[in-house]
């Protein structure tokens, strides 16, 4: 297939064979994260998407590409890797305008599931207060009410996460190739949902500890020096970590579903691809943000067609630092 080239921020690698790539991968010299094209490719792609690579094994050196070659991407492409707000805004609405029928079909079928999971849990919950506020309530019905709770609670809890990771999935696919409303439901399909669900177990556990190691150290010292400083101090200490991390959560869910990849696989190239442009990813997320809210104004209406473009402006932000793999993964 000839000689692979490497980029890794817009600054190259060298080129190597398919046997030194899976070395090197194997080393760490080479991400998953790290972009690559040979010829016959039209656009850079993330090295993991070179799935046919052989096993590890003895290989020569990389020789380094010349420098007049090592910043040259592939001819008449640009680079991709890099968030860029203005493409990701023109993007996002000509795939909007064009499909906005399917855009706000889609939304409304991802709304109206997640209201409709909602409701047993909003329906023990309720149980379950009337329970702890009754006096001479019955332990054990307090126990079985708050057994029926939780287990609503996860229940829900878990059809929005892969609910979720379908939808993103959806609006990728939209911006790819064309709309297709099954693909809402892709994170439902064997190989994603268990993988989805241990993601979000691993980021629930995550926060959990950092909870532990911040919170419960503020509120000793807060009741032991009487003051509300130590609790204040910890809090920012305990948000510091989890905003940071927040920023690339968000696209571990699509690269289970768009790339196959296993959880500790998607949380590792979604954590490595964001941290070398954290702020750019804060900032793409904080457009989508105030995108999304502003159909708020319209009494709420708006949100059919603020919240379809802004998971299409998000979803060519993840495009342009996960590129496109050969094959979308649609089945």
């Amino acid at each position: 297939m000839g000689m692979i080239f490497v980029n890794r921020d817009r600054k190259s690698l060298g080129q190597f064979t398919e046997q030194e790539i899976s070395n090197a991968l194997s080393s760490g010299e080479v991400l998953l994260t790290d972009l690559a094209w040979r010829e016959g490719m039209e656009s850079w792609q993330p090295v993991s998407t070179f799935t046919d690579l052989p096993p590890p094994g003895a290989a020569p050196a990389p020789q380094p590409l010349p420098p007049e070659l090592a910043n040259i991407p592939a001819p008449n492409r640009q680079l991709p890797g890099r968030i860029r707000f203005d493409e990701c805004l023109s993007k996002g609405w000509e795939a909007f305008v064009k499909n906005w029928g399917a855009c706000v079909m889609a939304t409304l079928v991802f709304l109206g599931i997640s209201i409709v999971v909602q409701v047993p849990m909003q329906l023990a919950q309720v149980l379950l207060e009337r329970f702890t506020g009754a006096k001479g309530a019955d332990p054990m019905m307090m126990a079985a009410a708050g057994g029926v709770f939780l287990f609503f609670w996860a229940l829900a809890s878990s059809v929005s996460a892969i609910l979720t990771a379908g939808f993103m999935y959806f609006f990728i696919s939209t911006l790819r190739t064309k709309a297709d409303l099954n693909l809402v439901f892709a994170g439902f399909r064997s190989s994603n949902w268990l993988q989805i669900l241990l993601a979000g177990g691993l980021w629930i556990l995550a926060i959990f500890c950092l909870a532990l190691v911040f919170m419960i150290p503020g509120g000793v010292l807060t009741a032991t020096m009487k003051s509300e400083v130590p609790i204040v101090v910890f809090a920012v200490l305990f948000l510091v970590p989890v905003i940071y991390l927040s920023v690339g959560i968000g696209f571990v869910f699509p690269l289970i579903v768009d790339r196959r990849l296993g959880f500790r696989e998607a949380l590792g190239t979604a954590f490595r691809a964001v941290h070398s442009q954290w702020f750019s990813a804060l900032g793409l997320l904080l457009l989508v943000g105030l995108v999304a809210m502003s159909g708020v104004i319209l009494c709420c209406v708006g949100l059919l067609a603020t919240l379809p473009l802004s998971y299409l402006i998000w979803s060519q932000g993840y495009r342009q630092i996960f590129g496109d793999p050969d094959s979308s993964g649609e089945d």
